[in-house]
């Protein structure tokens, strides 16, 4: 029995290293991909291509796409995200599990902080009004906050879920949230982009910042439980068997 619990317990440590090691790999690679977009916009070398795409846009857009397209950016929009925070924080608290609390809040949180200094930072302007479908919150249009919030969310939400999953009800809801993880933030970016409230430029800088703070969020995360379930299991009197 001893010696199951010691492979056992090696084989989730293992699990836990082999993960972290995935987190910094996206982060890293998601991080570069975001700084080479900024370097870009900054530049004003993405200008010429962002107004192709969206003149293009607007120009094909088809009658049945608009209204689910706006259905998506309102989904995607400041109140929803902070509503199914809520939710899932409420949730987290319902099962006390306190860390995840703390993760899917500092995520967000954290987020919401990065996107708006580097709005203010860049202050690039959105599309010509006269393009939009819909309205926007303000006139700062780099990075798509819709695209950086929404891929925090959700991915941070699916990435908790998937770790306090204890039974195959727990288990099955996780891989639905982790497959709508990455659908939700693809179809709310392509929106900002339909809707002509975005430049691709944008969007794509979200989806790229956005997964990199997730990388981020999740890396912490996971050391966090290798050090508090190490904590647990020092903490743990041993009983020693007497013959």
């Amino acid at each position: 029995m001893k010696n199951n619990n010691s492979h056992t317990l090696a084989a989730q440590s293992s699990q836990s290293t082999d993960y972290r090691t995935l987190a910094a790999r996206v982060g890293i690679i998601s991080g570069f991909v975001f700084i080479l977009l900024l370097a870009f916009v900054w530049s004003g070398a993405t200008a010429g291509m962002d107004l192709a795409i969206t003149t293009r846009v607007v120009h094909h857009r088809i009658g049945f796409l608009n209204p689910i397209a706006l259905g998506f950016t309102a989904l995607g929009g400041t109140i929803i995200v902070i509503l199914l925070t809520i939710i899932a924080l409420g949730y987290l608290a319902y099962r006390r599990k306190w860390l995840e609390v703390e993760i899917v809040f500092g995520a967000l949180a954290g987020d919401v902080v990065i996107v708006t200094a580097l709005k203010k930072l860049v202050n690039r302007q959105r599309p010509s009004s006269a393009l939009w479908l819909g309205h926007v919150e303000d006139q700062q249009s780099f990075p798509s906050g819709h695209s950086a919030n929404n891929t925090v969310l959700w991915l941070t939400v699916a990435l908790v879920l998937t770790m306090i999953a204890v039974n195959e009800a727990e288990r099955t809801a996780a891989k639905v949230m982790t497959i709508l993880g990455f659908i939700m933030p693809l179809c709310i970016g392509w929106s900002r982009i339909y809707t002509a409230q975005h430049w691709t430029s944008d969007v794509l800088s979200g989806w790229s910042l956005g997964l990199a703070w997730v990388s981020i969020v999740a890396w912490v995360y996971l050391n966090q439980r290798e050090k508090r379930k190490k904590a647990r299991e020092n903490a743990t009197p041993r009983i020693v068997s007497s013959k």
